[in-house]
């Protein structure tokens, strides 16, 4: 379902100790949690953080991509190991898990963006991602 977008004119700072202080929330699997920065509608920034000995299972969004920077640890993604400073852009339609995840565990920024109709393609096909 979507939902209203609501970000337009707003400014919004967290400051790192702003961060440190928001709780992990749990997201399905055992030892994976995440915090949501900023939301608006279906749009959502914001981190995920993977324990070690965890995984995150594979799953795909067939109307929506991610950008995602590694921000602490290792872990594989699309069959890629990835450490800390590294980025992954994940498209529509690509399945996609955290899986091998270091003795430190892996956390990392995403975000997470629905494709948005386009309003001169006909009703049913998606726009371009924006």
């Amino acid at each position: 379902m979507t939902t209203v977008r609501d970000d337009l004119g707003r400014l919004l700072i967290h400051t790192a100790p702003d961060i440190d202080a928001m709780p992990w929330q749990p997201i399905g699997a055992q030892g994976v949690d995440h915090k949501v920065l900023w939301q608006s509608g279906d749009v959502v920034i914001g981190l995920i953080r993977v324990a070690a000995g965890a995984t995150k299972p594979e799953h795909v969004h067939h109307g929506a991509h991610h950008h995602i920077w590694i921000t602490r640890g290792s872990c594989e993604m699309v069959g890629t190991a990835v450490e800390a400073g590294s980025y992954v852009y994940i498209p529509p339609g690509v399945p996609h898990a955290v899986g091998n995840v270091g003795p430190e565990g892996c956390e990392f920024f995403y975000t997470y963006r629905p494709l948005e109709q386009s309003p001169q393609q006909p009703e049913g096909e998606w726009g371009n991602p924006v």
